[in-house]
């Protein structure tokens, strides 16, 4: 990779905070320009607070807590597959990052399954935040050989460094009982 770019708070340091690493000599525009930090390729203070509380986050990870986190993603889908619902989980016979589950299911549109999550007290998205506020359904997905129909209902579940099994299971539970209610008002 050429840029790579990392969210501290991904990984439980502050929201705001990352990383930039640019390979080499690869050329880069600065954004903000002004004084010679970064090797002038951004002017401006640096986020002092963030970048270490990002340096601690990053040295409290070790390959224990990844298995952990891709625990609690497995106990989601497994309960999820138990509810025997029609919903599918998308790549998951692939090799894949183990903190993030993408449901799908042709039962409920995303928007409404999110409002339910919601409402559950469960946090959940249908779009990356990069793309919030847009109608047009995600390139990424149909690229993936989504349908359009999956990817209208296609949600996402993170979990990280603050989730449990439990958590997980919670989870699964409220996206059955949403997608119960869902079907049921289709039959009446």
């Amino acid at each position: 990779a050429d840029f790579l770019s990392l969210s501290a708070h991904k990984i439980g340091g502050l929201a705001g905070a990352g990383a930039l690493i640019v390979r080499g000599n690869t050329p880069l525009s600065p954004l903000i320009h002004g004084g010679g930090q970064e090797r002038s390729r951004r002017a401006g203070t640096e986020n002092l607070a963030g970048a270490a509380a990002f340096g601690a986050a990053c040295a409290a990870i070790d390959s224990m807590e990844s298995g952990r986190v891709r625990s609690v993603r497995d106990s989601f889908e497994g309960a999820l597959r138990g509810h025997g619902l029609d919903a599918r989980i998308v790549g998951d016979d692939a090799d894949r990052v183990g903190n993030t589950s993408c449901v799908v299911s042709p039962s409920g549109s995303a928007e409404m399954i999110v409002m339910g999550m919601d409402l559950a007290g469960v946090a959940c998205s249908a779009g990356a935040a990069c793309s919030s506020g847009k109608v047009q359904p995600s390139r990424a997905l149909l690229a993936m050989g989504l349908s359009e129909q999956d990817v209208k209902s296609a949600v996402r579940f993170s979990f990280g460094w603050s989730s449990g099994t439990e958590d997980g299971i919670a989870a699964a539970n409220a996206y059955a009982a949403i997608i119960r209610r869902a079907r049921e008002q289709r039959a009446a």
